[in-house]
C-alpha cells in the first residue's frame, strides 16, 4: 500500500497516502478509536511531536513525558522489567538536560536517518540520539539552521518528518518546507502552502497547524 503519512490534531488524525502523486487523505480518525493503546496512556489527545526511529517504533511525546508504539503491534510496547510508560522524556533521552526547556515539552521532532533526530523547542532545536545524548546544540535555530530562519521557520515548528525521497518536510502554520535533514538547509522556492501541496484535507481538519507528524514508510 505504500508510505503513510499521519498528521495529528487534537484528538485526531489523518492517514494520508503518498502513492498515486500527488497523494489525499484516506481517512480522518479519533486518536482513541485506532490507537487505543496511546489513549491509554493518556495520549488520546495532545500530543505535541512524533517521531519513528526507523526500528519499528513511534516515539509520541506530549509535555514533559513520551511513550514507545510499536506499529506492527499497534500498541504501546512497554520494556521487560522497567516502569511502564509514559517515562519522562529526561528517561532515556538524556539529551533533555533540566534547565533546557526541552524537558518540559517539543514542538517537533525530525529522524535525520543516521539513527539521530533533530529535537525542535520553542526558537531552539538541538540534534541528539539515545543513549549518548545532545550531538548538536541546543541552540537557536537561527544559528544552528539559518536557511530555517529566513524563511520564518525560526521558531514555533509544528513538526517535521523525513519521507523516502530522503528529503525533510517541516510544518509551519499554513506552510511547509523541504529540506536536507542533516543539514536543515531549505530548498529554493519554499515554504509554500501546506494545502496547496498536499490537497485533500476535509474542511473539519485544514491542512495547517498540525500537532504532530510521522511516517509509516513501509505500510503493508
Amino acid at each position: 500500500m505504500g508510505a503513510k503519512v499521519y498528521f495529528i490534531k487534537g484528538d485526531s488524525y489523518a492517514r494520508y497516502a503518498l502513492d498515486p502523486d500527488p497523494g489525499s487523505v484516506e481517512y480522518v480518525k479519533q486518536i482513541a478509536t485506532n490507537w487505543g493503546s496511546l489513549a491509554a496512556r493518556g495520549f488520546a489527545q495532545g500530543i505535541d511531536a512524533a517521531v519513528n526511529d526507523g526500528a519499528g517504533y513511534v516515539y509520541f511525546y506530549k509535555g514533559g513525558t513520551y511513550v514507545r508504539y510499536n506499529i506492527a503491534a499497534n500498541d504501546v510496547s512497554d520494556l521487560v522489567g522497567e516502569p511502564p510508560y509514559p517515562w519522562p522524556l529526561t528517561t532515556g533521552w538524556s539529551g533533555f538536560v533540566t534547565g533546557t526547556g526541552f524537558e518540559n515539552y517539543l514542538d517537533g521532532a525530525l529522524d535525520v536517518g543516521d539513527g539521530s533526530v533533530w529535537f525542535f523547542h520553542d526558537d531552539q532545536c538541538l540534534r541528539g540520539d539515545t543513549p549518548s545524548g545532545i550531538l548538536t546544540g541546543p541552540d537557536k535555530i537561527s544559528s544552528l539552521a539559518p536557511s530555517l530562519a529566513d524563511v520564518g521557520f525560526d521558531s514555533d515548528i509544528d513538526d517535521a518528518v523525513r519521507l523516502p525521497n530522503g528529503k525533510a518536510y517541516l510544518f509551519k502554520g499554513a506552510q511547509y518546507v523541504r529540506a536536507d535533514p542533516a543539514t536543515l538547509t531549505v530548498d529554493p522556492g519554499y515554504p509554500l502552502t501546506t494545502a496547496d501541496q498536499w490537497p485533500g484535507f476535509p474542511p473539519g481538519f485544514p491542512a495547517q497547524d498540525f500537532d504532530a507528524v510521522w511516517i509509516n514508510p513501509n505500510h503493508a
